[in-house]
């Protein structure tokens, strides 16, 4: 008596993951015809991949930090069964991207309090952006073999032949390449690699703009900001253009452009302006994005605690609104 290698799962991520649990040993004994290891990590990896919003709509920060390594040691673990597994490989470059935000973020706020410990944390963000860069690398290879190799030798042509079903994977390519950038800035390998990945975001927005309501204009307007030569521009025309792909403004965009422009501008009114604008996002409008509204509202008050640090002339407190 077989057993179908095609498993459909429920309607609750977690229901599903112990279901898998409980019915793995009867799958054991009376699957025939496929590896029950390679079984198991499809079912896993297509339950994954389909609940993203299970983290996505929370609204606890730390508890989703300590949740994330115990999920990215199970990813890799089956895919070390199921290497060329897309969901999965597109799970594991978003979740080590979001860990190492999450950990960066940490190590922004305790810097000042604490510099070894900000450095040592700095050190690991790096590593992990990275670790989810290869795993972006390694889904478009499937579809486009030695795709970092031709990326790195003639960014043109290897971008040309990508198409809407490899967008995902190039966004995360673009925006974990460039967080290892961000952590590690006086990495000097990494500052000249900065064209290429801005030439994958470029490529998401020519190929699908409209991806994650416009994410990859929000990632460009911090990299024309941020980059030697950028253009301001740019930066706020592709802040405009996100603006305008998505009907509830996201709080992470205005704190992006705050972040990115008005400080290095000196542009205080905007500054305020901007994460005003940040703090008034309600995160229940959009439950699949609460847990970035609470981030990005969260350090919106810190950078609005810093205004006398990060402005010149500026010898008072301000309020966070």
């Amino acid at each position: 008596m077989g057993v179908s290698c095609v498993v459909k799962p429920g309607s609750s991520l977690w229901q599903r993951l112990l279901s898998l649990g409980a019915g793995l040993f009867v799958v054991a004994v009376f699957v025939s015809g496929c590896s029950v290891k390679r079984l198991a990590a499809d079912m896993v990896g297509d339950v994954l991949t389909g609940d993203s919003e299970t983290f996505a709509s929370d609204d606890d920060p730390e508890l989703i930090r300590e949740a994330i390594p115990f999920g990215l040691k199970t990813l890799e673990s089956l895919l070390a069964s199921s290497p060329n597994h897309r969901g999965l490989l597109l799970s594991a470059a978003k979740g080590f991207t979001t860990y190492a935000y999450l950990l960066q973020d940490e190590a922004d706020r305790v810097e000042e309090q604490d510099r070894s410990r900000a450095r040592l944390l700095r050190a690991r963000v790096t590593r992990l952006y990275l670790r989810g860069r290869n795993y972006a690398f390694r889904g478009l290879a499937r579809a486009h073999p030695q795709f970092e190799a031709r990326l790195r030798h003639d960014q043109t042509s290897a971008l040309a032949g990508t198409t809407g079903e490899d967008v995902p994977f190039l966004y995360w390519a673009g925006v974990s390449w460039g967080g290892a950038l961000s952590a590690g800035s006086n990495d000097l390998a990494l500052v000249s690699e900065a064209p290429l990945f801005g030439a994958l975001a470029r490529r998401v927005v020519e190929v699908d703009e409209r991806y994650e309501s416009g994410a990859a204009h929000e990632f460009l307007v911090s990299y024309e900001a941020g980059r030697p030569g950028g253009s301001a521009g740019l930066a706020r025309e592709h802040f405009r253009r996100a603006l305008a792909l998505t009907d509830t403004p996201r709080a992470s965009l205005f704190v992006t452009l705050a972040e990115g422009l008005s400080i290095k501008e000196q542009n205080l009114d905007e500054f305020k302006e901007l994460l005003t604008s940040a703090l008034a996002v309600d995160p229940d409008r959009e439950p699949k994005l609460r847990l970035v509204t609470v981030m990005a509202q969260r350090r919106a008050r810190w950078l609005l605690s810093r205004i006398p640090d990060l402005f010149l002339d500026t010898d008072h407190k301000e309020l966070v609104p």
